[in-house]
């Protein structure tokens, strides 16, 4: 086993956020997954954010990216019929959104209920880890 290899492929993996990496040449093979805890796993006062103290009024609730990647509004990267609109009720656990992170579709769902107030990036954007992406007002 090459260790040099090994932590070059850990570092790639820390640096980009990845969840799981592959390598293969004519002599080795690695494929590295790391354990990430579930988001409906987490308690519930993880997944929040607190009200600004300066904030006259709550101004809802903000979904923010898990994964870095391109943030899609619609079922599919090239399809343009996008899956929340602003002023739409969403449901607790309704697909709202896709990230494509490495050619691979990772589905977005709704962390509260309530009415879209405002969709923060747009279709087909790269975003960051913990970007927000989307304003709802919870129900």
């Amino acid at each position: 086993m090459n260790t040099e290899n090994l932590n070059t492929l850990i570092q790639l993996m820390n640096d980009n956020q990845l969840k799981v990496i592959s390598y293969k040449d004519k002599e080795t093979e690695y494929h590295i997954e790391k354990a990430v805890p579930e988001m409906s796993a987490l308690p519930a006062a993880h997944m929040q954010i607190p009200a600004q103290p300066h904030s006259p009024e709550p101004s809802g609730y903000t979904q923010k990216s898990q994964l870095v990647g391109t943030f899609y509004n619609t079922e599919k990267e090239d399809d343009d019929t996008p899956l929340v609109e602003v002023g739409q009720k969403v449901e607790k656990g309704d697909h709202i959104g896709i990230i494509e992170a490495m050619k691979v579709m990772n589905d977005i769902q709704a962390e509260v209920s309530g009415v879209v107030e405002e969709i923060l990036v747009e279709s087909g954007t790269a975003v960051s880890y913990d970007e927000p992406l989307i304003k709802i007002k919870e129900a």
